[in-house]
């Protein structure tokens, strides 16, 4: 019997995001009859950590308590050390950690994953970027958006770069929960992400006071943000309009819900979320940026220009008023075919077991 590979990912959590979502499917979803793979979550555990557990996926999780703990990236290195994996593949937080932990253990292959375009980034921890960054392999960016943002900000070697997208699985999508957040009236819109500058949520908050419709509309997530979005909800009198749900679990049965989607980042990377509703067949309005323009185009959606509130109203009132149109229905049967097509989690996995064995092979 040939021996596996033995790969180990570190983030920091699987809190509810994109990219803790698609750690999660990857991990569950790659073939153990040649990987055996852990994961070490090195600040806390988060809401997916259960599905690893159900497919007996071991995962050790530590406590960071510091910008820069000591304790916890001595952990790190045990772990790393005891473990003798041969590739450790970092994303998020973990590309710092991580890769350096690795690197000082002396393990052959790392590979890092760039999840995000990164413009509020301090300049303390893209320093340590740029300094980790040599010791990965293979830098993989989950859009060409965020390919070219990664090379210059940290200085990448354009080589040993690669665009892998970020997967989902489709199925989870094809019979929805029946969590009915619905009312007689009007439309429901909604969306999903952590309540932070990057995914616009005041701008569509506003825009839910110009526009000229009686939805409602659920925002769901937590971040840093609730208390101010709380306030600005209160100050335009759109209490009865809008709701922040809080965090969900259960992705398929929020969506199923909805009449139609809106995410009004203000940067993104991919935005897997996007995905998501185009499998739940939403029509979705979104920010007009550029790692949003490489799954969504005129042909499959609405896109306005980012931090535009009165644009967002303008379409929010048009898709509002003509949710049942030809033309509705040909763009979300167009973007459903697409994700089907483009990110399904079985060809994603796919791609990373050839980057794993590919890699492997170079270094030994």
């Amino acid at each position: 019997m040939k021996n596996k590979l033995k790969i180990l990912y570190i983030s920091p959590t699987l809190d509810q995001g994109g990219a803790e979502r698609f750690m999660t499917d990857l991990v569950v979803n790659l073939d153990r009859a040649e990987f055996s793979h852990y994961l070490l979550l090195f600040k806390r555990g988060g809401i997916w950590v259960s599905e690893l557990e159900a497919k007996n996926i071991p995962v050790k999780i530590l406590t960071k308590r510091w910008l820069f703990d000591v304790i916890n990236f001595w952990q790190i290195y045990k772990f790393i050390r005891d473990l003798d994996p041969d590739i450790v593949h970092t994303q998020l937080g973990g590309d710092i950690y991580g890769r350096l932990a690795a690197r000082l253990v002396g393990v052959k292959t790392i590979i890092s994953t760039e999840q995000n375009v990164n413009p509020d980034e301090t300049w303390l921890i893209n320093l340590l970027k740029r300094w980790t960054s040599k010791y990965s392999q293979i830098t993989v960016a989950i859009t060409e958006a965020v390919r070219q943002d990664a090379i210059k900000r940290y200085g990448l070697d354009v080589d040993k770069t690669v665009v892998i997208p970020n997967g989902l699985d489709i199925k989870k999508f094809a019979q929805p929960s029946n969590n009915n957040f619905r009312t007689e009236a009007g439309l429901t819109f909604g969306t999903i992400g952590r309540l932070s500058e990057q995914k616009g949520h005041s701008y569509l908050v506003e825009a839910m006071s110009l526009a000229q419709v009686s939805a409602k509309c659920l925002i769901a997530g937590t971040g840093d943000l609730k208390n101010k979005l709380d306030s600005q909800i209160t100050a335009l009198n759109l209490n009865n309009k809008i709701k922040l749900v809080g965090p969900i679990s259960d992705v398929p049965a929020f969506l199923s819900n909805l009449d139609a989607f809106i995410f009004p980042s203000v940067w993104e990377g991919q935005g897997i979320v996007l995905m998501e509703a185009g499998l739940s067949r939403l029509p979705i309005i979104a920010s007009a940026v550029d790692g949003i323009k490489e799954v969504l185009d005129e042909s499959t959606a609405w896109l306005v220009p980012a931090k535009d509130a009165q644009k967002l109203a303008d379409t929010i009132t048009w898709l509002n008023n003509n949710i049942d149109s030809p033309v509705v229905k040909e763009k979300v049967d167009k973007l459903f075919v697409r994700i089907v097509e483009r990110y399904s989690i079985e060809k994603v996995v796919d791609k990373y077991q050839t980057l794993y064995k590919n890699t492997a092979i170079n270094k030994l």
